[in-house]
């Protein structure tokens, strides 16, 4: 709907905030823009995959750590692979992402940039609040053995 009709309107959603400013993003992630080896679509690719991983093999543990899943952990699954497969299907599929809000003099994202913030601050956030509860150690060894790497 945006790349058909709304390409070549730009406006404020949020005066001096928020803007309404359509771009095709080809550089494949935000750091791709300044660091080039992050805008090579190999590695974008792999880097989405292993985050998928590390979401899921994550939730599986906590999953097994925890007799009943918190509100909040469903909230950050949820945001987190919604973002992550969203990002996965506009690198394979349209070579880059459709970004349309901009905080102004800034950068430029999308709703999937959203997602992913939104879940990646708060599990990076539990990760360190439970890290004497599950060691890195003791995670690489239920991935070894659920999922037989």
């Amino acid at each position: 709907m945006i790349s058909r009709k709304f390409m070549s309107y730009e406006f404020d959603i949020l005066s001096g905030i928020l803007r309404f400013n359509p771009v095709v993003n080809t550089r494949l992630s935000y750091i791709g823009n300044f660091f080039d080896p992050l805008s090579n679509p190999f590695l974008t690719i792999l880097l989405n995959v292993f985050a998928l991983g590390i979401l899921i093999s994550g939730y599986s543990l906590y999953k097994v750590k925890r007799e009943n899943t918190s509100f909040p952990v469903k909230i950050i699954m949820i945001f987190g692979l919604a973002g992550c497969l969203c990002s996965l299907i506009d690198k394979l599929f349209w070579g880059g992402s459709l970004d349309f809000l901009q905080i102004p003099n800034f950068f430029i994202f999308d709703l999937k940039d959203c997602y992913i913030t939104m879940a990646g601050i708060p599990f990076v956030i539990l990760g360190i609040s439970h890290s004497q509860e599950i060691s890195v150690k003791e995670y690489l060894r239920f991935c070894w053995n659920k999922f037989k790497l």
